[in-house]
């Protein structure tokens, strides 16, 4: 018998928020994190850790009725949380999967924390952040914080209660996600700003070029082949002034790079896919890269494998035809040629001058009795012998 659980206190999700992020403001008014809680409510029947699929993009339908009984919410509002519901595929969201089991490894505005702090209600985590193409608040117009603001770890954050309300904190120092004063401002915000529009509309006009954009994404972190030298892939060199190689410092699915990659490699990722593609002719104000889509294609993908065709050389057909004659053919047209003008203006000549002038009739008559296709230098030695015998 399934024993149902009810929470007596659960905050209700936001408009804007993800389905993860509501969890994880439930599950932290009882210490615990959103993986524990779902044991608790028996959706969850061993140790593992739920995933992006399973959190935010297509919850399993008993994941979503637990969840809703316990808070006491309609399910309808609990499904139209996932993501699955509109009309993106899982590889154009940032997945944000943490190091630390519970903690969210996505990037966040920390301005808007700092309104819903103000306004005193719970920290929470918005949908628009978790789009690959979104690297700048459209609100505040602050490129995104992955890592933490006063350790400056990118190992994650997760929900805690503080003051009586639900706030995201570092997993590594525990410190409140707030923006730092006099903290250094970028000035490339309003650039990816410009480039994630591009994307976004690339992105909502068709799938073909949905298709093609990722794509060149994936080329873009995909190692070439060994022998063309290279060692880095060519993401490394969509900036000219990028000192670190990708390898460094994030660990990226070559096969999923705008889900997986850090904010700062997702951006040059960005970068480099609407200078190859041209987005909103986007190369008069990125400028051109110093490798072409071409190239990409060439130094990464593997040559199509190339069936060998079995054929039969034409001497070898027509020597299997010429040799197939019998006797007497043979003999008929080797005395035809003895008979020829041309066999007897050469009598008298030396040997070398006969032979030649043989060898070339020899071919003429295979040639008229479509034995043996003309100018193809074969030589029958059976006829040879035969007319050369009847020399006198």
């Amino acid at each position: 018998m399934t024993i149902r659980r009810e929470l007596p206190l659960a905050p209700r999700p936001e408009g804007d928020e993800l389905l993860s992020s509501w969890q994880g403001r439930v599950a932290c008014r009882y210490n615990f994190i959103p993986d524990d809680l779902s044991r608790w409510l028996g959706v969850l029947r061993d140790d593992r850790c739920a995933g992006f699929t399973e959190r935010d993009f297509a919850p399993s339908a008993a994941m979503v009725q637990a969840w809703a009984a316990s808070c006491r919410l309609p399910e309808e509002r609990v499904r139209a949380l996932a993501l699955s519901s509109r009309p993106r595929s899982r590889s154009w969201y940032v997945w944000g999967e943490g190091r630390v089991a519970g903690a969210f490894r996505r990037p966040v505005c920390l301005a808007c924390l700092d309104d819903d702090a103000a306004a005193c209600r719970d920290h929470h985590i918005r949908r628009t952040w978790a789009l690959v193409e979104t690297v700048v608040c459209e609100r505040h117009h602050r490129v995104l914080d992955e890592a933490c603001p006063h350790c400056l770890d990118s190992s994650g954050s997760r929900f805690v209660v503080h003051e009586a309300a639900a706030r995201l904190a570092c997993v590594r120092c525990g410190s409140i996600a707030r923006t730092m004063p006099q903290e250094r401002r970028g000035g490339s915000a309003d650039l990816f700003a410009a480039v994630s529009t591009l994307v976004a509309a690339a992105i909502n006009d068709q799938s073909a070029v949905r298709d093609r954009m990722l794509h060149v994404a994936r080329l873009l972190w995909n190692p070439p082949r060994p022998r063309t030298g290279r060692r880095t892939p060519f993401v490394a060199d969509v900036v000219p002034d990028l000192r670190l190689t990708p390898t460094a410092q994030a660990r990226v699915d070559p096969a999923e790079p705008l889900a997986t990659a850090p904010i700062g490699w997702r951006m040059v990722t960005l970068l480099g896919v609407a200078a190859l593609l041209d987005l909103g002719s986007s190369s008069m104000r990125l400028g051109h890269l110093s490798f072409s889509l071409d190239q990409m294609v060439a130094w990464t993908e593997e040559p199509p494998r190339q069936v060998k065709e079995r054929s039969v050389p034409m001497a070898v057909s027509s020597r299997a035809k010429t040799l197939g004659r019998s006797d007497s053919d043979y003999l008929t047209l080797a005395q035809s040629i003895l008979a020829s003008a041309e066999w007897r203006a050469v009598q008298g000549q030396d040997s070398r001058t006969q032979r030649r002038t043989l060898n070339s009739l020899i071919e003429q008559v295979l040639a008229e009795r479509a034995l043996l296709p003309r100018g193809s230098g074969y030589r029958q030695p059976c006829l040879a012998k035969d007319a050369l015998c009847m020399v006198p």
